[in-house]
């Protein structure tokens, strides 16, 4: 029968209580022990006067059957003879009884009482206060933590009425909005806080979801755990407590063998005394008291604005299902991670248990730090469980797929994100790059990155070369630009066969803008290919340029419609599929844009 078991939760302060005072009182028997060893000469009256004192320290704590006489703690000569197992309660006031008859000891007792008796039973009670004061300490920490997840749900709440607040505002300006680029603009600004608004409902339904399993887990499993470890304290309380008298009555015995027959009498009594009794007895006196109530604290529930229609299930959109994707695969590592620290932890508890002597309380504080941690670990790999769960339920089995391995990262040079797509500079140099790949983000993007890293690229480049990057990488990152550069390839290529042209100006605006592109102005000269000596050692040679023809010389304005000459030149200089020479026509007949790639991989380094 343990407190845990049979107790409640709520229960947990009268049990501390309970532990607290039986300490207190076998606390107060040290000092008994020591007064009675300086007080030798006076030992018939001073010990009477002592063991009356503690006798009523026991029967103050000592609570009787219903119908029981007022002296029921003193045991008759049938039950001290008794062999059942006894509490210490009734055996340590048959060791007062005892006590009285002791008016005279001899110095040599008084000196091992006060020296070797006395020292250990403060020790081993001292110890105990200690265990009991760390448990009791560990037990405000556990409720701590199980509030603060509390306040995170609640927190999680708040934002979420915020976003549908400022989602709410947006749709009624959106419908006030009189003019389309208004409304487009309102719309646009509706579709982010709508993904936002579905971040924070997720959240606060997975804060919901960890909050229940954490009161869960607190009330049924790390508070009866407490209660057991105090049980323990009181169990070895109990322990000391008999080893200590024990001692005593054997060192009475061999000095008094006047008193042989009363001494082992209160042996007997005192040996009969089992460790666990005394919490046994005090559950039953609880339970049959109807002191031992409790009610289950409702669950949580998710609370939504129904009234703009909102449900109480997740958002399911793309990018809501890679980041519960992204979530859910961190809280699976996350939780083996901490439940592999529980069970290291409960291992090495139960290997200093069974190092430790059976009846050794200065090592039991040890035992219970490293119960504690198993604790706090259980209870993180908990959250992770139920968040875990939370989206499985909703998703189904997520595959862990191949997670990047981001770390917190500075960047030097403004760089661009190779998620979004925009500039990660300024103020904010804050960046996530994987340790792996090198993929490289926002950390507000590093959650909605998809766990695909493909790991380490072998033909990865070092030094100055590692800034044209590998093949591998270069298709990665740059897949955004290259999409861009084919999209305007098609346009360039339709505003060739356009009987009027576009412009210089916009032409050159469009140029400049395009991201990793430059307009290069070409002459109707062609222009010389560079010298051997004079080409960079770190980049591949070129080949040569042909020559253009020089038929339109004379032109203002060089014509590129089809059949031209410059079209024809363009054609020929510009190489096969599998060359790195790329050319692209835009609009204005005297710009040609030439894209060029170093290594040949197919994607375009340097314009």
């Amino acid at each position: 029968m343990t407190f845990g078991s049979e107790l409640k939760p709520n229960e947990f302060g009268a049990v501390n209580g309970y532990v607290e005072r039986q300490l207190d009182i076998y606390t107060g028997l040290s000092k008994l022990l020591a007064e009675k060893a300086a007080a030798e000469k006076e030992y018939g009256r001073k010990v009477l006067e002592l063991a009356r004192t503690f006798q009523e320290q026991l029967t103050s704590v000592f609570e009787p059957k219903q119908g029981a006489g007022a002296d029921s703690l003193a045991l008759t000569d049938a039950e001290a003879s008794d062999t059942s197992a006894l509490e210490l309660l009734p055996a340590a006031n048959e060791w007062a009884l005892r006590l009285e008859e002791e008016g005279r000891l001899h110095v040599q007792l008084g000196s091992k009482i006060g020296g070797d008796i006395t020292e250990e039973l403060r020790k081993g009670m001292d110890s105990l206060h200690t265990s009991r004061r760390h448990t009791l300490e560990f037990y405000q920490k556990l409720l701590s933590e199980r509030d603060r997840v509390f306040d995170q749900k609640d927190k999680a709440r708040v934002q979420y009425d915020a976003r549908s607040k400022t989602l709410h505002a947006s749709q009624q300006r959106q419908e006030r909005a009189t003019s389309e680029k208004e409304q487009e603009k309102y719309r646009q600004k509706a579709g982010r806080e709508v993904a936002q608004r579905n971040q924070a409902k997720n959240e606060y339904i997975l804060q919901v979801a960890v909050a229940n399993e954490v009161k869960r887990a607190v009330n049924h499993t790390f508070t009866p755990r407490i209660m057991d470890s105090m049980q323990t304290i009181d169990q070895q309380r109990v322990a000391t407590a008999r080893r200590v008298l024990l001692q005593l009555l054997g060192m009475q015995e061999a000095a008094e063998e006047r008193q042989i027959a009363s001494t082992k009498r209160a042996a007997h009594v005192m040996g009969r005394v089992a460790i666990d009794v005394d919490s046994a007895q005090y559950v039953r006196r609880r339970v049959e008291n109807g002191l031992s109530t409790w009610d289950e604290p409702p669950d949580f529930r998710v609370v939504v604005d129904a009234a703009a229609g909102e449900d109480e299930s997740m958002a399911l959109d793309g990018e809501s299902q890679v980041i519960l994707r992204n979530m859910c695969v961190h809280a699976l590592r996350e939780g083996v991670r901490a439940e592999q620290n529980a069970r290291t932890k409960a291992q090495e508890a139960e290997q200093h248990r069974q190092l430790q002597h059976v009846e050794e309380d200065v090592g039991l504080d040890r035992v219970f730090g490293f119960e504690r941690d198993s604790t706090l670990a259980e209870l993180e790999a908990v959250q992770h469980q139920a968040l875990r769960m939370a989206v499985e339920q909703q998703l189904g089995p997520v595959d862990q797929g191949t997670p990047h391995e981001f770390k917190s990262h500075t960047v030097a040079i403004s760089k661009t994100c190779d998620y979004c797509g925009e500039s990660i500079g300024g103020l904010n140099r804050k960046a996530a790059r994987c340790t792996q790949c090198d993929y490289t983000c926002h950390s507000k993007c590093q959650i909605k990155v998809e766990p695909n890293c493909p790991g380490r690229d072998p033909e990865a480049k070092s030094g100055f070369l590692s800034l044209f990057g590998s093949k591998r990488r270069k298709s990665q990152v740059h897949r955004r630009s290259e999409s861009v550069v084919s999209n305007e390839s098609m346009i360039s290529r339709d505003s060739v066969h356009q009987p009027s042209p576009q412009p210089r100006s916009s032409i050159l605006r469009r140029s400049r803008s395009r991201s990793r592109s430059s307009s290069i102005s070409m002459a109707p000269q062609p222009s010389l290919p560079p010298r051997a000596s004079q080409q960079n050692a770190t980049m591949p040679n070129m080949p040569p340029m042909p020559e253009l023809p020089n038929t339109n010389a004379s032109m203002g304005r060089a014509s590129t419609a089809p059949g031209s000459a410059l079209a024809a030149a363009v054609a020929q200089i510009t190489p096969s599929n599998n060359s790195a020479l790329q050319s692209l026509v835009i609009g204005d007949s005297s710009v040609v844009t030439m894209l060029y790639d170093f290594d040949g991989d197919g994607s375009s380094t340097l314009t």
